[in-house]
């Protein structure tokens, strides 16, 4: 492969990241891909609608442009996977550390990575690097394996360990860290004002350590820490030229997270992206959604190019380290004409170990009163709230229930019941609880108004049925808010393997192991649970 001559705009091609809309690739979208020779495309949930469809879109993406693109696609586990429940979901990363066994980490990345690579993907955009040392954060969460250094370290060297026997190119984030920031950068830039000391402790380490260990590549993040750059890290030659390159002397590729973020496109023109972008040393912009932004990045930095404004010589090096990392795997990335038989049997064929990883993962923290186990021959009442996908406004929220369709399978009677996100508890709800033998309420905060309008309604709640039963099916902080709750159980994450262990315990199949991976200031310490 690095025989192959490349042209000007051929080289610049091979520095792009494109994501499309659509479950096969628009005409114009391929024509761009084959006539500039673009070097990687990432999928997402709306480019999936089966497995066999994920294939056959795969090997036509492989079938194009002079240097085969890669796929990649985010599938980190747990909360965070395009494919939902058609591939491996695991669990999410702060679950696996949950178990406080890191050889299920390993396990996690060999499984989705071989389910990856039956699907065609050429590499992931995971481990989650950032340490969440900030409780309030509303992107990263759960994403991350503890708030703890070591524990992310050990944890997400493990993960990658499994991705690479699976063949499957791996991708740490968010560097050098999202982990202390308040803001989401899809929707505005985060600033984390810490000292150098702080950071170089709890944010920067762990790019530290797995790039020692030759990690693929990395991708940056859209966090601005003014205290050591006065640029966001993506754009901060401070960042990944001086701290990552020459200091840590890391030669793998560099992804930009997605460019389209509205810390970066509500911000910036699309010549200082580019500029900004390549100036620090990013190997790859990633753009995911507008064709017409993504062409007009490319003609910039072809023109920058063309000018002598950004020298061929600084395009020749991220040619270099892509062409490296596409020579490591472009044995897998050869168009896969697979068996369907074959792949179908593939896919979560190790369905009993994420169940296993799962039972291990659930964390009671409270059970005061011994409700569990509960009578599973009892009628219950599960109460949820509205959902709201990550990033989207609390307007667009849906009836959705986590803990409903499986709760069903478990429990003899069950109701189910879904609360809208506007703050009001429904006057009804009094005179219903007093029906049922259980409450079970099923908190999932995506961000700081979520979580108060939940806690409002727990609260109300709480002073009708002191034996009311809390899952905290996201983050584990919620109970912050309401830090008296008798019963508290956390899952991590709401994939079917974890609502089916969190039923096996509420019901006493089986017995709680997980422990706490982060600290609950002022109420948990880490590494506790019952």
């Amino acid at each position: 492969m690095n025989n192959i001559k490349l042209s000007l705009k051929e080289k610049i091609g091979q520095l792009f990241m494109m994501g499309f809309y659509g479950k096969k690739l628009p005409e114009r979208v391929e024509n761009f891909i084959i006539n500039n020779n673009i070097g990687f495309i990432i999928l997402f949930s709306r480019n999936i609608e089966s497995a066999l469809q994920v294939v056959e879109l795969t090997n036509r993406i492989h079938s194009i442009g002079k240097i085969t693109p890669f796929v990649y696609t985010d599938q980190e586990g747990g909360t965070v996977v395009q494919f939902k429940e058609i591939a491996a979901t695991v669990i999410s990363h702060m679950g696996i550390a949950a178990t406080y066994n890191k050889n299920n980490s390993k396990i996690a990345g060999k499984i989705i990575g071989e389910e990856m690579d039956a699907l065609g993907i050429d590499g992931l955009f995971a481990p989650v690097l950032d340490v969440n040392f900030e409780e309030n954060n509303p992107i990263i969460g759960i994403r991350s394996f503890s708030d703890e250094p070591d524990i992310v370290i050990n944890f997400a060297k493990e993960f990658l360990f499994g991705l690479s026997e699976a063949r499957v190119a791996a991708c740490g984030k968010h560097y050098p860290g999202h982990g202390g920031t308040t803001k989401d950068s899809h929707l505005e830039i985060p600033e984390t004002y810490i000292s150098s000391e702080y950071f170089l402790h709890y944010c920067f380490i762990p790019f530290v350590e797995l790039a020692k260990i030759k990690i693929d590549s990395i991708m940056s993040s859209h966090v601005l820490f003014p205290n050591i750059s006065n640029a966001i890290a993506t754009f901060s030659p401070y960042f990944i030229d001086e701290l990552l390159r020459k200091k840590t002397g890391y030669n793998g590729v560099v992804f930009s997270d997605c460019v389209e973020m509205k810390a970066i496109k509500d911000n910036f023109t699309p010549e200082e992206i580019v500029k900004n972008s390549i100036n620090a040393g990013i190997d790859v912009i990633v753009s995911s959604h507008d064709f017409d932004f993504q062409r007009e990045l490319f003609e910039v930095l072809l023109f920058y190019v063309k000018k002598g404004l950004i020298k061929e010589r600084r395009i020749d090096a991220s040619i270099l380290r892509i062409m490296e990392l596409k020579e490591r795997y472009f044995n897998n990335a050869v168009i896969k004409i697979r068996d369907k038989k074959t792949l179908l049997t593939k896919l979560r064929s190790n369905i009993n170990l994420e169940r296993k990883i799962a039972d291990d993962s659930i964390t009671l923290l409270r059970n005061k009163t011994g409700i569990i186990p509960i009578d599973k021959k009892k009628k219950v009442l599960i109460l949820e709230w509205e959902k709201v996908k990550a990033t989207s406004a609390i307007q667009k929220a849906e009836n959705v229930s986590m803990l409903g369709p499986i709760g069903k399978k478990y429990l003899k009677d069950v109701d189910i019941k879904i609360l809208k996100l506007d703050g009001k508890t429904p006057k009804s709800l009094g005179f219903k609880l007093k029906e049922y033998s259980y409450i079970i309420a099923g908190v999932f905060s995506r961000n700081s108004e979520i979580e108060k309008i939940q806690a409002q309604a727990i609260k109300k709640i709480i002073e009708l049925r002191k034996d009311l039963i809390v899952v905290a099916l996201g983050n584990p902080y919620d109970i912050r808010s309401f830090p008296f709750v008798n019963t508290y159980i956390v899952t991590y994450g709401f994939r079917m393997v974890q609502v089916e262990s969190l039923f096996k315990i509420i019901t006493g199949e089986i017995k709680p192991h997980g422990k706490l991976p982060v600290e609950i200031r002022d109420i948990f310490p880490r590494g506790y649970g019952l």
